[in-house]
Protein backbone atom coordinates (compact mmCIF):
# COMPACT_ATOMS: atom_id res chain seq x y z
CA UNK A 1 0.00 0.00 0.00
CA UNK A 2 2.76 2.39 -0.96
CA UNK A 3 0.27 4.58 -2.85
CA UNK A 4 -1.91 5.00 0.25
CA UNK A 5 1.16 6.28 2.11
CA UNK A 6 1.84 8.69 -0.74
CA UNK A 7 -1.78 9.88 -0.55
CA UNK A 8 -1.46 10.34 3.23
CA UNK A 9 1.58 12.55 2.62
CA UNK A 10 -0.47 14.74 0.27
CA UNK A 11 -3.20 15.50 2.83
CA UNK A 12 -3.75 19.20 3.59
CA UNK A 13 -1.02 20.27 1.17
CA UNK A 14 -1.80 22.83 -1.54
CA UNK A 15 -1.72 21.11 -4.93
CA UNK A 16 -2.83 21.81 -8.48
CA UNK A 17 -5.55 19.51 -9.78
CA UNK A 18 -6.71 20.06 -13.36
CA UNK A 19 -5.60 23.69 -13.21
CA UNK A 20 -7.21 24.53 -9.86
CA UNK A 21 -5.53 24.93 -6.51
CA UNK A 22 -6.94 22.41 -4.05
CA UNK A 23 -6.05 20.48 -0.95
CA UNK A 24 -6.84 16.85 -0.30
CA UNK A 25 -8.87 17.03 2.90
CA UNK A 26 -9.37 13.31 3.48
CA UNK A 27 -10.05 10.00 1.81
CA UNK A 28 -11.92 6.79 2.45
CA UNK A 29 -10.75 3.51 0.99
CA UNK A 30 -12.65 0.24 0.90
CA UNK A 31 -15.89 1.79 -0.35
CA UNK A 32 -18.21 0.48 -3.02
CA UNK A 33 -20.06 -2.78 -3.43
CA UNK A 34 -16.84 -4.81 -3.58
CA UNK A 35 -15.00 -2.53 -1.14
CA UNK A 36 -12.34 -1.99 -3.79
CA UNK A 37 -12.85 1.71 -4.43
CA UNK A 38 -11.54 4.92 -2.90
CA UNK A 39 -13.05 8.38 -2.47
CA UNK A 40 -10.78 11.43 -2.20
CA UNK A 41 -12.34 14.61 -0.80
CA UNK A 42 -10.99 17.93 -2.11
CA UNK A 43 -11.17 21.43 -0.65
CA UNK A 44 -13.17 22.67 -3.66
CA UNK A 45 -16.07 20.42 -2.66
CA UNK A 46 -15.39 17.77 -5.28
CA UNK A 47 -14.94 14.08 -4.61
CA UNK A 48 -12.70 11.90 -6.75
CA UNK A 49 -13.82 8.28 -6.95
CA UNK A 50 -11.96 5.37 -8.42
CA UNK A 51 -10.82 1.80 -8.12
CA UNK A 52 -8.10 1.33 -5.52
CA UNK A 53 -5.96 -0.29 -8.24
CA UNK A 54 -6.05 3.01 -10.18
CA UNK A 55 -4.98 5.13 -7.21
CA UNK A 56 -1.65 5.98 -8.89
CA UNK A 57 -3.55 7.48 -11.83
CA UNK A 58 -5.65 9.58 -9.45
CA UNK A 59 -2.57 10.75 -7.55
CA UNK A 60 -0.77 11.60 -10.80
CA UNK A 61 -3.49 14.19 -11.54
CA UNK A 62 -2.05 16.34 -8.74
CA UNK A 63 0.97 18.61 -9.11
CA UNK A 64 2.77 20.05 -6.08
CA UNK A 65 2.77 23.82 -5.93
CA UNK A 66 6.40 24.87 -6.22
CA UNK A 67 8.01 28.30 -6.59
CA UNK A 68 8.17 27.60 -10.34
CA UNK A 69 4.41 27.02 -10.49
CA UNK A 70 3.81 30.22 -8.51
CA UNK A 71 6.10 32.16 -10.88
CA UNK A 72 4.23 30.77 -13.90
CA UNK A 73 0.87 31.68 -12.35
CA UNK A 74 2.09 35.21 -11.62
CA UNK A 75 3.30 35.61 -15.20
CA UNK A 76 -0.11 34.47 -16.48
CA UNK A 77 -1.83 36.94 -14.18
CA UNK A 78 0.43 39.70 -15.46
CA UNK A 79 -0.63 38.91 -19.04
CA UNK A 80 -4.33 39.38 -18.33
CA UNK A 81 -4.21 42.11 -15.72
CA UNK A 82 -2.54 45.46 -15.50
CA UNK A 83 -2.64 45.21 -11.70
CA UNK A 84 0.63 44.28 -10.04
CA UNK A 85 0.29 40.95 -8.14
CA UNK A 86 1.89 42.62 -5.10
CA UNK A 87 -0.98 45.12 -5.06
CA UNK A 88 -3.47 42.24 -5.12
CA UNK A 89 -1.72 40.65 -2.13
CA UNK A 90 -1.82 43.96 -0.27
CA UNK A 91 -5.54 44.33 -1.01
CA UNK A 92 -6.20 40.78 0.17
CA UNK A 93 -4.31 41.41 3.41
CA UNK A 94 -6.25 44.64 3.98
CA UNK A 95 -9.60 42.92 3.43
CA UNK A 96 -8.67 40.06 5.74
CA UNK A 97 -7.55 42.52 8.42
CA UNK A 98 -10.89 44.34 8.13
CA UNK A 99 -12.81 41.08 8.45
CA UNK A 100 -10.83 40.22 11.59
CA UNK A 101 -11.48 43.70 12.99
CA UNK A 102 -15.22 43.16 12.55
CA UNK A 103 -15.15 40.29 15.04
CA UNK A 104 -15.07 42.96 17.76
CA UNK A 105 -16.91 45.76 15.98
CA UNK A 106 -16.69 49.37 17.02
CA UNK A 107 -18.40 52.31 15.35
CA UNK A 108 -15.28 53.53 13.53
CA UNK A 109 -14.30 49.97 12.53
CA UNK A 110 -17.65 49.43 10.82
CA UNK A 111 -17.43 52.71 8.90
CA UNK A 112 -13.85 51.99 7.83
CA UNK A 113 -14.79 48.44 6.78
CA UNK A 114 -17.64 49.74 4.62
CA UNK A 115 -15.21 52.07 2.84
CA UNK A 116 -12.67 49.29 2.30
CA UNK A 117 -15.29 46.91 0.91
CA UNK A 118 -16.71 49.62 -1.38
CA UNK A 119 -13.20 50.19 -2.71
CA UNK A 120 -12.67 46.47 -3.22
CA UNK A 121 -16.02 46.22 -5.02
CA UNK A 122 -14.93 49.06 -7.32
CA UNK A 123 -11.65 47.22 -8.07
CA UNK A 124 -13.54 44.01 -8.83
CA UNK A 125 -15.86 45.84 -11.24
CA UNK A 126 -12.86 47.51 -12.85
CA UNK A 127 -11.15 44.13 -13.31
CA UNK A 128 -14.32 42.68 -14.86
CA UNK A 129 -14.49 45.59 -17.27
CA UNK A 130 -10.81 45.19 -18.14
CA UNK A 131 -11.30 41.47 -18.85
CA UNK A 132 -14.38 42.14 -20.98
CA UNK A 133 -12.41 44.73 -22.96
CA UNK A 134 -9.52 42.31 -23.49
CA UNK A 135 -11.94 39.60 -24.67
CA UNK A 136 -13.50 42.09 -27.05
CA UNK A 137 -10.11 43.14 -28.41
CA UNK A 138 -9.07 39.48 -28.86
CA UNK A 139 -12.18 38.78 -30.97
CA UNK A 140 -12.03 42.01 -32.95
CA UNK A 141 -10.14 41.66 -36.26
CA UNK A 142 -7.08 43.85 -36.44
CA UNK A 143 -7.24 46.77 -38.88
CA UNK A 144 -3.51 46.34 -39.55
CA UNK A 145 -4.00 42.99 -41.29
Amino acid sequence: METIEKLKGMLNTPMLHLGSEVEILSYVDGVGVNRDSIEIYLSNGKTLCGHIGNLNKLIDQFTPITPTVVALANSRIAKVSSVDPDVLLEIRDTVLAQIKALKNPQKETIAQSKQVFQGVNTLINLAKTELDYRRYMDRKPSKLM
